[in-house]
C-alpha cells in the first residue's frame, strides 16, 4: 500500500490519494483497538513502501503482479498476502484496476496471541501468499467479510479479530523466511539498515557489513529491492515513526528516535511519504481511539 498504509484520518487520506493520482477515495477505520483497515477502490496506480505493522490483505478485485521482500506475486480476487514490519511491497503492473482492502494488527496484540496461545514472543512469517486451501485462511476472510459487510457489532468484531489475530499468528515461525530472490549482500545490507535505523549509517559502512563494494551493493539492492540504500532507510524510519507516533511518543521526540538529524527533516519526509504531518498522523489516530471507545466504526 506504500504511502496510503501509514495514513490515519481523513485529512491524510485525501492527501495521499492526490499524490497517487486522482483514485477513488480510499476508505479507513478502526473496528477494536490495535486494529485498523483501509480499502482502496479502482486502484490503477502502482504502490511501493515498506510495511510498519503487521497485517492481512485481501484482494478482492482486479489482477496485479507484486514484489513482496523480492519475490513476485500474482494478486487475484482472494488472494491473501500476510505482511510484518519491515516487509518491501512495490507494485510492478496492474493488469485490471482493482479493490485491495488492508487490516493491521499492532504488535502488541500479535505478540499477546503468541504468548497466550504458547507459540512464543518471537517469530518471521514462514510465507507471504496464503494458499487458499488453508484452513487457517478462515478466520483471516472472515474478518475481512465483516469489514466489508459494516458490521458494527461489537462482540462480532471482537470475536473476529481474535480469531483472525490467532491465526495470523499461526503462521509466524522462529526461523527466519527464506528469501529466494534476493542476493546474500542484498539480505544482509537491508537487515542492517533495518537494525540501524537510528544510528547514522555510512555505506561504506553498509558495503562492509554486506561484505561487497559498494559500487556492487548499490546496483543490486536498487535492482532486487526497487529502491536504492538511502530511500529504503528513509521509508524505514518514517514507518517506525508512525508506529511511534500511533504509541503516544509525541512528534518532538521521534526525529531522533527514527534516526533523522532533526524535526524539520522527519517533518518533510513524512509530509512526502504519508501525505500529512507528524503532529497530523498523531492527532487523527487519538481522534480514531476516542471514536472507537464512543462505538464508532470510522
Amino acid at each position: 500500500m506504500g504511502v496510503l498504509a501509514c495514513a490515519k484520518n481523513a485529512q491524510a487520506v485525501r492527501a495521499a490519494a492526490a499524490t497517487l493520482g486522482g483514485m477513488a477515495a480510499p476508505v479507513l477505520g478502526t473496528i477494536a483497538p490495535g486494529v485498523a483497515f483501509l480499502r482502496v477502490r479502482k486502484a490503477r496506480e502502482l504502490y511501493s513502501g515498506i510495511k510498519a505493522h503487521y497485517a492481512v490483505s485481501l484482494t478482492v478485485d482486479g489482477r496485479s503482479v507484486t514484489r513482496l521482500d523480492g519475490a513476485e506475486y500474482r494478486q487475484t480476487p482472494g488472494t491473501i498476502n500476510l505482511m510484518q514490519p519491515g516487509l518491501l511491497h512495490r507494485d510492478v503492473r496492474r493488469e485490471a484496476p482493482g479493490t485491495l482492502q488492508l487490516v493491521s494488527f499492532d504488535a502488541g496484540l500479535v505478540e499477546a496471541s503468541r504468548m497466550a496461545l504458547d507459540q512464543g514472543l518471537y517469530g518471521r512469517l514462514a510465507t507471504v501468499q496464503v494458499d487458499p486451501r488453508d484452513p487457517r485462511t478462515g478466520p483471516l476472510r472472515r474478518l475481512h467479510g465483516l469489514i466489508l459487510a459494516g458490521v458494527t457489532d461489537a462482540f462480532a468484531r471482537e470475536v473476529a479479530v481474535v480469531e483472525a489475530v490467532g491465526a495470523f499468528t499461526s503462521f509466524l515461525d522462529a526461523a527466519p523466511r527464506r528469501t529466494e530472490g534476493w542476493r546474500p549482500s542484498v539480505r544482509r545490507a537491508r537487515a542492517f539498515l533495518l537494525e540501524h535505523l537510528a544510528d547514522k549509517v555510512t555505506l561504506d559502512d553498509l558495503a562492509d557489513h554486506a561484505r561487497t563494494d559498494k559500487f556492487h551493493l548499490c546496483r543490486a539492492f536498487a535492482r532486487e529491492l526497487g529502491l536504492p540504500p538511502y530511500a529504503f532507510l528513509t521509508r524505514a524510519r518514517v514507518a517506525r515513526a508512525c508506529i511511534l507516533l500511533r504509541g503516544g511518543v509525541p512528534p518532538s521526540d521521534v526525529a531522533a528516535r527514527v534516526g533523522f538529524c532533526d524535526q524539520s527533516q522527519l517533518h518533510r519526509h513524512f509530509v512526502r511519504v504519508v501525505g500529512c504531518t507528524p503532529g497530523a498522523y498523531a492527532g487523527g489516530r487519538r481522534r480514531a481511539d476516542r471514536g472507537l471507545r464512543r462505538g464508532s466504526v470510522a
